[in-house]
């Protein structure tokens, strides 16, 4: 088997295995993907190229269903959130000597300590309910600058709702124009890897999803849906940062 034949295989494993994740938490293909594959040495620019097409995709699937329960998000996420997701992947791109893998392995293991220390989690829930749309602002950078907008997206989100469908359809609606914002930045700024897999992947991603994303969101329990997403958050931090060490 030849270079190029295994480089997809590695990245239809990424996309298959994040596209379930995702279908269970509203985020995955971008929050897991994105360290999944640099730790694997493809560059940032490869990694979104390859990542956000199907991560639109699946958000727009779940949006399909999850339309009706979209009504805080529509304009306060276009609003306050998109403007900083182009903010700071500008400064990725010609701010250079910033340390992806230490930043985002930091950003990863920041998220799991709040997750992970109830008294913190409920203090930044009921800050960020009451103060969501600084909440989007700051979402947005992070976003932008480590494709990792999603661990803070999902706190914000989980702070305003509290059923997983609702939760669901209101993170995959910002995923949706975070993704489409970064994908106009690249385009522009001429830092989109183009491939054969770009028109693949996507097709693949959304298969996936409808035949066994919906199946997997349904039958998990929110308990489990918490724990998962925490361990994962928790391992590629570690393996980010200890890379760099």
């Amino acid at each position: 088997m030849d270079y190029a034949s295994i480089d997809f295989l590695i990245i239809l494993g990424v996309i298959f295995l994040f596209t379930i994740i995702q279908s269970i938490f509203g985020v995955g293909l971008l929050v897991f993907g994105t360290p999944t594959l640099l730790l694997l040495d493809y560059t940032f620019y490869e990694t979104l190229s390859y990542l956000i097409p199907s991560s639109i995709i699946v958000s727009l699937l779940q949006l399909r269903v999850g339309w009706s329960r979209i009504e805080m998000y529509r304009v306060s996420v276009i609003q306050y959130m998109l403007p900083t997701v182009g903010m700071g992947l500008i400064l990725v791109i010609y701010y250079s000597a910033l340390d992806l893998n230490l930043v985002i392995g930091s950003m990863l293991l920041l998220t799991f300590v709040v997750r992970f220390f109830d008294n913190i989690n409920i203090k930044l829930e009921y800050f960020l309910s009451h103060n969501f749309k600084f909440g989007f602002f700051v979402t947005g950078f992070i976003h932008g600058l480590t494709n990792l907008g999603g661990a803070s997206l999902v706190i914000i989100t989980n702070s305003i709702y509290k059923n997983k469908k609702e939760i669901q359809a209101n993170i995959a609606y910002a995923y949706f124009f975070m993704a489409i914002s970064q994908l106009l930045v690249l385009l522009l700024t001429y830092n989109f890897v183009f491939s054969i897999n770009i028109v693949l992947l996507p097709l693949i991603s959304g298969i996936v999803y409808v035949y066994a994303g919906n199946y997997v969101f349904d039958s998990s329990s929110d308990r489990f849906y918490y724990n998962l997403m925490s361990f994962f958050i928790l391992i590629y931090g570690i393996l980010l940062i200890s890379k760099e060490l």
